[in-house]
């Protein structure tokens, strides 16, 4: 349904407002910059970030906070160890939440000298930002513009779709086309409250609509779906 796509709940955007991963970055007088390792594994990093990050580290001990569309980021330079410690955030987190931590963890980098140790602690530093993790007032409030956001959209379709149903010089075959275009399935009782026609006509299109495979039918839940 519609309605479903757009009910996100406040519970379900709080579990995506954490760390998302850590890595390391270092300088290569060819290819730039590099990730030097990073937790976990599976962490997805575009490389024109990692060029950005870089750049705008110039080199010189700072803390950056990186906030593009699809990324946000909070980083700093180790001149010492000439590397770059990134956190990477959800879309919902503040960097400067973080900055504690991070000069944390770049004090611990100082003192580790063998890359194995340095891979082991890079998922240890991962997991205590997890526990570190608060919700801010900012966050609750991003979180709460982004649900009443949806809402507004929820009930902008909503009115679209009913004003475009309501049309009487819509055919009742483009009703139920269009129905099915916006839902993922819908049962006779569904039609019957949508499109203003007798209960018997509304069955005889939509089984011409099942004869020429252009819906199907799911016996098990009663519900019509338009065929892909």
């Amino acid at each position: 349904m519609i309605k479903d796509f757009f009910n996100i709940n406040l519970q379900t955007l709080e579990t995506i407002t954490m760390p998302n991963g850590i890595f390391l970055i270092r300088w290569d007088e060819v290819e730039g910059g590099m990730i030097y390792m990073k937790y976990p594994e599976t962490l997805e990093i575009p490389d024109p970030v990692v060029q950005q990050i870089t750049i705008s580290h110039n080199f010189t001990e700072s803390y950056i906070i990186t906030e593009e569309k699809n990324w946000n980021s909070v980083s700093h330079y180790n001149e010492g160890k000439e590397i770059t410690l990134v956190l990477v955030l959800s879309r919902y987190d503040d960097g400067n939440d973080y900055l504690d931590l991070l000069e944390k963890f770049n004090l611990e980098i100082d003192k580790i000298t063998d890359e194995e140790k340095l891979k082991e602690h890079l998922e240890t530093m991962f997991h205590i930002s997890l526990d570190a993790f608060r919700t801010t007032d900012e966050v609750i409030s991003k979180l709460s513009n982004e649900v009443a956001l949806l809402k507004t959209r929820e009930y902008d379709f909503e009115v679209k779709f009913q004003k475009i149903t309501s049309l009487e010089n819509l055919s009742v075959k483009g009703k139920i086309l269009f129905l099915l275009a916006v839902n993922d399935s819908l049962t006779l009782d569904d039609f019957e409250k949508s499109v203003n026609t007798s209960k018997r006509w509304l069955f005889s299109v939509l089984e011409t609509l099942e004869k020429n495979k252009i819906i199907g039918f799911n016996s098990r839940n009663g519900a019509y779906y338009l065929i892909i």
